[in-house]
């Protein structure tokens, strides 16, 4: 109903792409926030996080109240990403009604010079 989605859950995330590649060519390894924010009116469930890579790791929390925010650290290990050059992504399942799903595309380099 109108009001059930007035009153609901709203993910909101600072960047849907995240490139790594200028670190990468320097470290073995590259960190980096993504902010997510609940801009709704009810709690905000993270339901599950996918990783389609096993070079990347992330740490994030479940539930967020309104107007609450929390980070996502998303780590990418260089010697993990081998020698696949497919894009490295991330999908969140939420009970944003809008946006049950959402990914999130990380950008590497794994050129060798």
């Amino acid at each position: 109903t109108e009001v059930e989605k007035a009153n609901a859950p709203a993910i909101s995330l600072s960047t849907k792409e995240v490139d790594m590649s200028a670190i990468l060519a320097k470290k073995s390894k590259a960190r980096q926030d993504i902010t997510i924010t609940n801009t709704g009116r009810s709690p905000l469930q993270i339901n599950k996080l996918q990783v389609f890579h096993p070079a990347v790791e992330l740490t994030q929390e479940d539930v967020l109240q309104p107007g609450e925010s929390t980070r996502l650290r998303v780590t990418v290990v260089k010697k993990n990403i081998g020698k696949k050059r497919r894009h490295l992504r991330l999908l969140m399942i939420t009970n944003d009604p809008m946006q049950p799903k959402l990914k999130s595309t990380l950008k590497q380099n794994n050129k060798k010079s």
